[in-house]
């Protein structure tokens, strides 16, 4: 791990905890309005490329992102969208993460490995069909969540990619553009998919107080799918890096979720679900503590995801010593990766 990689701060999420103005997702990344349209500012230092890992893990990460890169390019050349593939390996994720869901978290820990817009699709699918399975839904529920969560941003295809790519200030006429994408995705998938699956297009940048888009629609006529998915696309956005700005860590991205509940723009009750049961640092992540050590985890403090046990890796007079992060609260973690 790179220790010099730039990373937000405790300040950050004190002062995004303080603002009263409204939270809006731009380029599929959370950021304040000001009164003006802006991408968060850009960093010197580019996305890092992890390995993908042999095994289970990154045969299937690999399956389903071939899969969803090719339906994005078959739409781009203007090809029929054909979602069969897509809706077999949702079908395919939910058998497998009824036998372990630890896996398929560490999977969505994955970042930067191909363009952004079908990993993320991908890393929403797993986050969305987990909480789901969660709450308990009925396969046929968590199906629409999958494939709605595989789909959500087919219509950014529609965005001008200088818009899309855009590192800099948005002009009103650019934030339309981007904000017209949700609207597009559920037009295109017509005749193509359940309305359902449609509506997770639509609504996935809705927000429960009324203040999304494209239809400024609340809490009562959002699907449960719906809020789902806008949950998990928030989360991964922000735990992701970008060329304009660091990714939050995943508690801090944790952090933040609750800022947005308590706002009223995330459904509160599906957040509280989400923290507690998907892990921050899923078994086996590596970490870089306050204290300088590198450390992997080894298990999960249910009600506390963000503050698990691990064990110190190095430096080595130390590797094998057990930290509880939970009863040791000096002890941070800095830096993760899968």
């Amino acid at each position: 791990m790179d220790g010099n990689s730039p990373r937000r701060g405790g300040a950050g999420l004190d002062k995004l905890a303080g603002a009263t103005t409204q939270i809006y997702d731009f380029h599929s990344a959370t950021v304040q309005r000001t009164g003006d349209y802006y991408h968060p500012s850009p960093q010197r230092n580019p996305a890092r490329i992890p390995h993908l890992p042999d095994g289970p893990v990154g045969e299937i990460y690999q399956e389903a992102q071939e899969a969803l890169s090719d339906v994005y390019h078959r739409c781009r050349l203007g090809s029929q969208l054909e979602v069969k593939n897509i809706q077999e390996i949702v079908a395919d994720f939910l058998n497998r993460m009824q036998d372990n869901q630890n896996m398929f978290l560490q999977m969505a820990m994955l970042k930067d490995l191909d363009p952004y817009s079908a990993r993320h699709s991908l890393n929403v699918t797993v986050l969305a069909t987990l909480l789901g399975l969660k709450l308990g839904l009925s396969q046929k529920e968590l199906l629409v969540i999958g494939v709605g969560a595989m789909l959500h941003d087919v219509g950014k295809l529609e965005v001008p990619p200088e818009v899309l790519l855009k590192p800099g200030k948005l002009t009103a006429e650019e934030f339309a553009l981007i904000k017209s994408h949700p609207q597009a995705g559920y037009e295109r998938l017509e005749g193509v998919v359940s309305e359902a699956v449609r509506r997770v297009a639509r609504d996935h940048h809705e927000r429960c107080n009324g203040s999304g888009y494209p239809k400024g629609l609340r809490w009562e006529e959002l699907s449960l799918a719906a809020r789902c998915v806008a949950i998990a696309d928030v989360y991964d956005a922000v735990t992701t890096d970008r060329c304009y700005r660091p990714r939050y860590l995943p508690h801090e991205g944790m952090e933040l979720l609750m800022v947005e509940s308590t706002m009223g723009n995330l459904d509160l009750k599906l957040v509280r679900v989400f923290l507690q049961a998907i892990a921050s640092y899923p078994v086996g992540t590596t970490v870089r503590l306050t204290t300088g050590e590198i450390a992997r985890v080894i298990a999960q403090e249910p009600e506390v995801p963000m503050r698990p046990v691990v064990e110190v890796l190095q430096p080595r007079r130390r590797a094998g010593e057990v930290i509880r992060l939970l009863t040791n609260p000096s002890v941070l973690i800095v830096e993760a990766e899968p």
